[in-house]
C-alpha cells in the first residue's frame, strides 16, 4: 500500500505520541520534541567536533562517521515531526 506525504506525517505523529507518551496538548508535544531534537543536535555537533581527534581513516573513524550519520537521520525525522506538530497547532495556541 502506498501512502501520500500527509498520511505519512500523520502516522509519524501518531507513532511519536504512542511511543513517547507525549503530553496531551499539541504545544506540549511540540516542546518535548523540540527539546529532544535540540539535545540531539548538540550531541551531533559534539560528534562532528570530536572527529578531529580521530585518525584520518580506519575502522574507528568509520564507526564514528556511521554513528554520526545515524544520529543525523534521526534528527531529520524529528524535524519532520516538529513540522507536522507545528501545522497541527491551532493558530492562536501559545507556544
Amino acid at each position: 500500500m502506498i501512502i501520500g506525504r500527509k498520511e505519512e506525517e500523520k502516522l509519524k505523529l501518531f507513532f511519536f505520541v504512542v511511543t513517547t507518551g507525549a503530553m496531551a496538548t499539541p504545544s506540549g508535544s511540540w516542546m518535548q520534541e523540540f527539546n529532544e531534537a535540540s539535545k540531539l543536535g548538540d550531541e551531533i555537533n559534539g560528534m562532528i567536533n570530536g572527529k578531529n581527534s580521530l585518525p584520518p581513516s580506519g575502522p574507528e573513524t568509520q564507526r564514528h562517521l556511521s554513528a554520526t550519520r545515524r544520529k543525523i537521520a534521526i534528527l531529520r525525522t524529528k524535524l519532520d515531526i516538529l513540522q507536522s506538530l507545528l501545522t497541527a497547532l491551532p493558530s492562536k495556541q501559545p507556544m
